[in-house]
């Protein structure tokens, strides 16, 4: 039996914005120690023998059939085939089997997914600096299903289905096996519960593994499918930490920066938000537009013409806390009322039902009072609520090679902060303790307005000298305590992701799609979540999903971090992306 730890619950900082930096004696964590390694409710357990798994069924002795390597590729409609992906998680390898989705009724769906190590994979001492286990058997779980105050945390968990068509998705209600361990040349299966999948195919994102699609299937067609529902209802009773209130998908969402940070976009499933820095759109303690208030407004009246339906048109003023109330009260209604006038200039707002108003200091996005804070402050926010829903009717999608929401401001890109090279060629970033990691990427898939990427990274360092986890490579090193959208309270969810991995396009920094969970007030990136705990040797498949811009290729940019923290900045270059 070995000793496994789930992540560190966090205590978050109030707002930290990428312009502020709050003390880091405001965070704590706790570790919690779960015995594990021994028999595992729920869990299929066999001996794969080799990187290949052997395609033993989920619950039965069958063997799915064709199971084909596939990478955002995948089955049919109606197909009853399991889908194959070979991962590299932490370092370690471990090829992925993932069934159909078959709905046993219109509340639950369930999905297999069956993990084989191989057998001549690396043991725990050879790739982690710290290993947990003292018998080579690594913790699947770890990184595909770390229980947080946010997932049920059990098999693993963390695997998410995408409808990417429209721009759905679903978490996992619960998971089966608890905590998964896997010796060399060992298989498991774990079975997951969604809510009611109502489309006839899936994306599935097996994090550190990569994307494939599956086909969703009626109960009568699971035993085509070498799928026992009995097992696995049996197997997620045994381990049940079900989350009822994740049943339902959730919108895919869109958050970018402009590049000279004077604008940020956000799209949900049912509003677009355009926030204008005050400093760029307005004089000091005025409300004349600036001459940089023209490229901000001239964004936001792109947006407007891309919904000739209309709409609900919002825009409200805030101030910082420096003048009293009273001041901030009047300067803030007089800016948004200045934004209103132009934005009539510029285009036609008849069909949109519009009311301007503002806040003063009373909404500040970062209680603060520090200058970067203010700053943040200093805000006018537009929202637009299009009658006929965000998806854009006057501007060419994405597959044709335009942005789906161009930015009239610069494009040209920053300068880099660090190394730059070609995906396909990689780029070694150096860590200032000696460690370094080579990040590759071939391409990007394009999937109906979303990319899909899977990078590979590899570490070498010594034992004392790797990083305390791969997130510090790949994380928003601009924000702390913090997700990249600013939000309160949103460290836990973001602290161990890839985050960090935005791309440039169209004068904007367009970050991960993400999704915001029931019960949760902050967005969580379609990214890695888990990208813990520190490696020193080893290859890691990094997944991620991200608006699609347009174009043939792209470029993916780690910023540069605050000044705080060690700078681990780089870019690739040159990416192609390929049609699904």
């Amino acid at each position: 039996m070995s000793l496994v730890f789930s992540r560190s619950l966090g205590v978050s900082a109030r707002g930290t914005s990428r312009r502020s930096f709050v003390a880091l004696s405001a965070l704590t964590g706790l570790a919690l120690p779960v015995l594990a390694g021994c028999d595992l409710p729920g869990v299929s357990k066999g001996k794969g023998g080799s990187t290949s798994s052997s395609g033993a069924t989920a619950g039965g002795s069958a063997s799915p059939g064709g199971s084909a390597t596939a990478s955002a590729g995948g089955a049919r409609a109606g197909s009853t085939e399991w889908q194959k992906l070979d991962g590299h998680v932490m370092g370690h390898k471990v090829s992925v089997e993932v069934s159909p989705v078959v709905r046993q009724d219109d509340k639950t769906s369930y999905i297999a997914v069956k993990l084989t190590r191989a057998s001549d994979d690396a043991s725990i001492d050879t790739i982690n600096t710290s290993p947990y286990s003292d018998d080579n058997k690594l913790n699947i779980s770890n990184y595909l299903g770390v229980p947080s105050i946010y997932r049920p945390g059990t098999g693993v968990s963390l695997v998410k289905l995408l409808d990417t068509a429209s721009g759905r998705v679903w978490s996992a209600i619960d998971g089966s096996g608890l905590f998964l361990e896997l010796a060399p040349g060992e298989d498991m299966t774990s079975y997951l519960s969604f809510g009611k999948v109502d489309t006839d195919t899936v994306t599935v994102m097996v994090p550190m593994a990569g994307f494939t699609t599956v086909s969703v299937l009626d109960a009568g067609d699971a035993k085509k499918a070498k799928i026992d529902l009995s097992i696995a209802q049996a197997a997620l009773k045994q381990s049940s930490h079900d989350v009822p209130e994740l049943a339902a998908p959730v919108a895919i969402e869109r958050y970018t920066r402009a590049l000279d940070d004077s604008t940020s976009t956000h799209a949900g499933g049912k509003d677009i938000t355009v926030t204008l820095a005050s400093d760029v759109t307005f004089a000091s303690d005025s409300a004349d537009l600036a001459s940089g208030a023209e490229a901000q407004l001239q964004t936001v009246a792109s947006q407007l013409k891309q919904h000739p339906d209309g709409g609900t048109l919002t825009i409200v003023g805030h101030t910082d806390d420096v003048q009293d109330d009273a001041y901030n009260q009047t300067l803030s209604e007089k800016r948004a009322n200045a934004v209103k006038t132009r934005l009539e200039q510029l285009t036609k707002l008849d069909k949109w039902q519009t009311s301007v108003s503002g806040k003063g200091e009373s909404e500040p996005r970062i209680n603060d009072t520090s200058d970067e804070a203010r700053a943040v402050n200093r805000r006018v926010e537009i929202t637009l609520t299009p009658t006929g829903g965000t998806t854009t009717k006057n501007t060419p999608t994405p597959t044709n090679g335009s942005s789906a929401t161009p930015n009239p401001t610069s494009s040209k890109l920053p300068d880099p902060k660090g190394p730059v090279a070609k995906g396909a060629d990689g780029v070694t970033v150096k860590h200032d303790n000696g460690a370094q990691l080579t990040i590759t990427v071939d391409h990007l898939t394009r999937a109906n307005g979303y990319l899909l990427g899977q990078l590979h990274t590899t570490i070498n360092a010594k034992t004392d000298s790797a990083p305390s986890g791969l997130e510090r490579w790949l994380g928003d090193k601009e924000v702390l305590f913090s997700n990249s959208r600013s939000e309160d309270g949103s460290s836990e969810p973001t602290e161990r992701a890839a985050d960090g991995l935005t791309l440039l396009a169209g004068g904007e920094r367009i970050y991960p799609a993400d999704y915001r969970d029931a019960g949760l007030k902050t967005h969580v990136p379609l990214s890695e979540l888990e990208l813990t705990p520190p490696i020193k040797a080893g290859t890691t498949t990094v997944c991620v999903v991200w608006p699609d811009p347009g174009g043939d290729t792209i470029t993916l940019d780690h910023a540069a971090p605050t000044k705080h923290i060690t700078d681990l900045a780089f870019r690739l270059t040159d990416i192609p992306i390929k049609n699904t």
